[in-house]
């Protein structure tokens, strides 16, 4: 009879091991590249290169590269089908910065409107 991961991770580690082991999971998890986030949830450079409408060549320069626009970083992220949130960390405190990923926002959707006929845009 074949047993399921949770069977035996209960019967080989002990629940402080278990809390251990998934306390490094998630520390791997927060610092991953882009190439390991996307390995890690099973795509492809070619498959995501389509969901973005680029070349697969596109995706691993993006990949490569130590300086990436929040815009070109949150297309990537949506490809990968998340959401990016960007936040500042403080000494004291933590703030959510709306503002740059809205900008973000608003440049996709104009240049969506540009792409279609004016006929469509106005509902015609």
């Amino acid at each position: 009879m074949r047993k399921t991961w949770t069977q035996i991770k209960n019967e080989t580690m002990t629940k402080r091991e278990q809390r251990a082991a998934a306390q490094l999971a998630l520390r791997d998890l927060a610092e991953m590249e882009l190439a390991e986030l996307r390995e890690a949830l099973q795509l492809s450079q070619e498959d995501l290169a389509k969901k973005l409408k680029v070349t697969q060549v596109a995706v691993s320069r993006l990949e490569r590269r130590p300086n990436v626009l929040v815009e070109t970083l949150s297309n990537y992220i949506e490809g990968l089908g998340g959401k990016l949130e960007l936040r500042a960390v403080l000494s004291k405190r933590t703030i959510k910065l709306t503002h740059l990923l809205a900008s973000a926002g608003r440049k996709k959707a104009a240049r969506t409107a540009r792409r279609k006929p004016l006929r469509r845009r106005l509902g015609r």
